[in-house]
C-alpha cells in the first residue's frame, strides 16, 4: 500500500473510529484499526465485535494494500502532526510515514487476522436528516438503562410500526424514568416492504453504546441518514462513515399503558428558573435517594421546590408558574428531573400530575412546533 492523503482529513477519521477500540487482552487484533485501499480511496474500519465502525476519506492512492495498525499510538502520532499531506507506504508488516519534517515507522499485524466487519446488502428502510435523529437520541439517551439485570432496557427502542403514518418512535427507560421521541418523516424516503425484515414486531433496540457512538458520529454530518436493517444487526449509512452493529435480542415492556391520559393538574414553569431552583435545592437533599419535594398549588401561582436532611439543613424555592387544577405535592429525584428538563429542551414546560404516587409527564408548554413530539415520565419517589 502506498498513498498520500491530508494530515486533517486522517486525523479526523481516526477520531471516529477510534472510540470502539477498547484494550482487548484475548484478542489484540482489536487494538488496532485496519487500514486498506478500497476504489481509489482510504478505508479504516474498528470493531469490539459487537459494533463496526468504517470511514472513508479521499487521498492519491499509487498502491493498493492493506494492514493493521495499533490505533491508540497512530492516532496519537497523526494527531500531533502538522495540517500537511501525509505519505503513507507499506513495507512489510510495518508503515512509513513522513509528514513535513516527520518520520517514522510503525509495526503493525496483518490484516488477515482483523475479523471481519459484516455488511448488510439490502434497500434503507428509511433516508432521514441526520440531524432529526441525533436530537432524538440526544433526548432519549439519557434514560436508558445501566443495569444489565434486565438486557431488554439497556438500548434505545426504535418503533418503525407507524411508518405508514410517515412516523418514527424511539423511546428509553431504566424503569424509574422514560422519553420518547416521535420524529416526522414527511419528506423523508420510506421503504414500507422493508419492513418485512422485523416481522411481526416492526421494533428492534439498539444497544446503548451503539446509540451513543451514532450521535457522536452524527456531530459531523448534516446530511442524510440512511437505516439499513437485517435480521439481528442494523447499519448507519452517514455516506463516507457507517455503524453497524448486533441488535439487542428480547421484548421491550409496553410502556405506553404507564403514560397517564388523565391529569388532575398542570404547571407550566420557565425552564431555567425552575431547574435553578432545583439544583440549589439539590444541595440539600438526602445523598441517598436525591429527593426533593415539589408542591404546585393554583393559588399562589408558584411552584415550590424543597429539600432537607438533618445533616445538611433546609431549603426552599419558589418559581412563578401557570398552575391549573388540584393541589399537588410530590417527591422526585432531583437528577432525574433536571435530565428531563434538559431533553425537552423548551424554554416553557409542562408538568402534567395526577398524585403523589402517579408518574408526571414532561413537554414543552403548549406543544410548540418542532418540540410537541416529545415526553419525558419520571416515576416520583414514595414515601
Amino acid at each position: 500500500m502506498e498513498l498520500t492523503c491530508t494530515q486533517e482529513n486522517l486525523n479526523k477519521a481516526l477520531n471516529i473510529i477510534g472510540r470502539v477500540v477498547n484494550k482487548n487482552t484475548t484478542l489484540p487484533i482489536l487494538d488496532n484499526v485496519l487500514m486498506e485501499t478500497e476504489k481509489g480511496r482510504l478505508k479504516l474500519s474498528s470493531t469490539n465485535l459487537e459494533m463496526g465502525i468504517n470511514c472513508w476519506i479521499g487521498g492519491k492512492i499509487i498502491k493498493e494494500g492493506k494492514i493493521t495498525i495499533p490505533t491508540r499510538l497512530f492516532s496519537s502520532f497523526i494527531g500531533g502532526l502538522p495540517n500537511q499531506n501525509i505519505e503513507i507506504r507499506q513495507v512489510g508488516e510495518s508503515l512509513k510515514l513522513s509528514c513535513g519534517n516527520y518520520r517514522t515507522e510503525i509495526k503493525g499485524l496483518s490484516a488477515e487476522d482483523f475479523p471481519l466487519i459484516p455488511k448488510i446488502k439490502a434497500d434503507p428502510i428509511v433516508e432521514i436528516k441526520s440531524l432529526l435523529i441525533k436530537e432524538a437520541l440526544i433526548q432519549v439517551l439519557p434514560s436508558v438503562s445501566l443495569s444489565e439485570s434486565r438486557p431488554e432496557i439497556t438500548g434505545v427502542f426504535m418503533d418503525f410500526s407507524q411508518l405508514d403514518k410517515n412516523k418514527l418512535v424511539l423511546a428509553a427507560t431504566d424503569s424509574y424514568r422514560l422519553a420518547e421521541r416521535s420524529i416526522d418523516l414527511n419528506g423523508a424516503k420510506i421503504n414500507k416492504e422493508g419492513l418485512n425484515l422485523l416481522g411481526e414486531k416492526k421494533s428492534l433496540i439498539v444497544p446503548r453504546n451503539t446509540a451513543q457512538e451514532l450521535s457522536r458520529i452524527l456531530d459531523n454530518s448534516d446530511g442524510e441518514l440512511k437505516i439499513i436493517l437485517s435480521e439481528n444487526q442494523i447499519l448507519f449509512d452517514c455516506g463516507s462513515v457507517n455503524l453497524i452493529s448486533r441488535l439487542i435480542e428480547g421484548q421491550y415492556p409496553d410502556y405506553q399503558q404507564i403514560i397517564p391520559t388523565i391529569f388532575k393538574s398542570e404547571a407550566v414553569v420557565d425552564n431555567g428558573e425552575f431547574q435553578k431552583a432545583i439544583k440549589i435545592s439539590s444541595l440539600f437533599s438526602d445523598l441517598k435517594t436525591n429527593s426533593v419535594s415539589l408542591k404546585a398549588d393554583e393559588k399562589s401561582k408558584t411552584v415550590e421546590i424543597k429539600a432537607e436532611t438533618g445533616e445538611v439543613g433546609k431549603n426552599s424555592s419558589k418559581v412563578a408558574a401557570q398552575i391549573k387544577g388540584e393541589k399537588v405535592e410530590i417527591v422526585f429525584n432531583h437528577r432525574y428531573l433536571v435530565d428531563g428538563l434538559n431533553s425537552v429542551n423548551a424554554e416553557e414546560v409542562a408538568l402534567k400530575m395526577n398524585d403523589s404516587s402517579s408518574p408526571v409527564v414532561l413537554s414543552a408548554a403548549g406543544g410548540k412546533e418542532g418540540k410537541k413530539d416529545f415526553l419525558y415520565l419520571i416515576m416520583p419517589i414514595r414515601g
